[in-house]
């Protein structure tokens, strides 16, 4: 994962919101926000993966004004479509069906579980200077103490965004 400190790439990406297909340039997005989440999974019908993305979908951030949230998968558009309804997220799913974003970020996975070349499981908080001020990375089965997304909030409280972290009930042993 690129660190703290370091500028985020620009990127464009096919993705959905809801059933809605669209491109999802983060340069259109970024202007008029406080802050930006980007949620790397290599599939969000992973278990863990899933946890943490309901998690995020549940705390309601994708709904505000002030804070941009992406998830970013290794999925297709339409298995990120099912997902977001599955989920209930509130935020765009988007497809790096080749990991070329993922790499960018550093956070590829060359292989996993037969799949080549996708997205891990990362989170990064970009503040609208394009800096990363918040980078984690983990293996995608990892059920980590305290959950990624408590770092998260705190790093968007550093930038002077509100919020609270989501409680993340990780199912052991799905």
């Amino acid at each position: 994962m690129l660190s703290v400190g370091q500028k985020a790439p620009d990127f464009s990406l096919p993705g959905v919101e809801g059933r809605d297909p669209a491109m999802y340039d983060l340069h259109r997005f970024l202007d008029g926000v406080e802050a930006t989440v980007l949620a790397f999974v290599p599939s969000a019908h992973a278990p863990v993966c899933e946890d943490d993305l309901r998690a995020l979908g549940a705390a309601g951030w994708g709904g505000r004004e002030d804070l941009l949230v992406w998830a970013i998968t290794g999925d297709s558009i339409f298995a990120n479509a099912s997902a977001a309804e599955d989920l209930g997220l509130g935020f765009p799913v988007i497809s790096d069906f080749h990991a070329g974003v993922a790499d960018s970020y550093d956070v590829r996975l060359e292989d996993w579980h037969g799949h080549r070349d996708i997205p891990g499981r990362g989170f990064a908080v970009v503040s609208p200077d394009w800096t990363v001020r918040h980078a984690w990375q983990a293996d995608p089965f990892a059920t980590p103490s305290p959950p990624p997304l408590d770092a998260v909030a705190a790093a968007l409280s550093d930038l002077g965004v509100d919020v609270d972290a989501p409680a993340v009930e990780y199912r052991a042993g799905v």
